[in-house]
């Protein structure tokens, strides 16, 4: 009943986001406070109504820029006023957007509706209204994942956590090899990515469970 009090919740269009960002002791970037989560990256997938086919938006800076910038402007562009969000954990989102509505004073009131159009994806395996033994206690969409759609992974990826994308995206600013930096670039695309598609899985899961 749970879990189908949740899913009712739900509403199309249905939009799966995830950020990837850094948090530098030493801000590199105006306006910028020490260890302050900054996006550089984020992926969107989504979906128009209950028959359409996935679609994806993804968005990784340059290196040397400040992204915030772009990276908003391109963000709420692309989610509709009254699209439903999800993010595995969506207090870390939702943190991310509420700092870019401060600093982009010109895109607050979208951003503002997004953050209140957001619903939590990690909330019924956090509540355990879903639970498998190979979670080992825990709610992270790097466990629940693999136990769920095992088809699907993390381990063989280039990168295959947060903090390896943050180096990773901290070796791209340095590097002067354009055949490195686009081996990062791919990396990077395809880690953060997964986070959504993992996401899109992960709901399918759970209507699943009903049947």
């Amino acid at each position: 009943d749970k879990i189908r009090d949740f899913l009712d919740s739900l509403w199309y269009p249905l939009y799966f986001l995830d950020f990837e960002t850094f948090a530098d002791a030493m801000p590199r970037f105006d306006g910028i406070g020490p260890y302050q989560n900054v996006p550089y990256q984020y992926s969107l997938h989504y979906l128009e109504n209950a028959s359409a086919p996935l679609q994806h938006h993804e968005y990784l800076a340059q290196p040397g820029i400040d992204p915030r910038k772009e990276l908003t402007a391109k963000l709420v562009s692309q989610i509709p006023d009254n699209a439903c969000v999800l993010a595995y954990v969506a207090s870390f989102e939702k943190g991310v957007l509420q700092d870019l509505a401060l600093w982009s004073v010109e895109h607050t009131d979208k951003i503002e509706r997004i953050v209140s159009n957001m619903v939590d994806l990690a909330y019924p395996f956090q509540k355990r209204f879903l639970y498998h033994w190979q979670f080992n206690g825990s709610y992270s969409i790097k466990s629940v994942l693999p136990a769920l759609v095992p088809e699907l992974g993390y381990d063989k990826m280039d990168i295959h956590d947060g903090e390896m994308a943050g180096l990773a995206y901290a070796r791209m600013q340095k590097s002067a090899d354009p055949k490195e930096i686009e081996q990062i670039r791919k990396a990077l695309l395809e880690y953060c990515r997964l986070d959504t598609f993992a996401m899109v899985k992960l709901l399918e899961a759970l209507k699943n469970s009903l049947r």
